[in-house]
């Protein structure tokens, strides 16, 4: 074998695999958008089912909007084979967001 096929092999065989780029506009992201729209208003319409008032309720949808997408990262901070990451937090709270300001404006 040539040293040239030689370090072919070793470069073809020594890299570990990659992970994926983290990237802010992904299909990932896109979820994480909107699952915490969904969770948000679904939680800022339950707590509006039960009684509270308008503003009150979307403090509630937010609140736990927020709660569940921090949960998830430090779900993946610390499992074993996931990745945390900033930006999906920040997706999570821009969908949290959405969800507030379309239950404000809810009566």
């Amino acid at each position: 074998m040539s040293p040239l096929h030689f370090l072919l092999c070793l470069c073809l065989s020594s890299s570990a695999p990659h992970p994926p780029a983290d990237r802010w506009i992904a299909q990932d992201k896109l979820r994480h958008f909107v699952s915490s729209f969904v969770v948000t208003s679904l939680s800022a319409s339950a707590a509006r089912a039960a009684g509270a008032d308008p503003r009150s309720s979307a403090i509630i949808g937010a609140g736990v909007g927020v709660a569940a997408g921090a949960g998830k990262e430090l779900r993946d901070l610390f499992a074993a084979n996931a990745d945390p990451s900033l930006k999906d937090l920040a997706w999570d709270l821009a969908g949290d967001g959405a969800g507030f300001a379309l239950m404000r404006q809810v009566r």
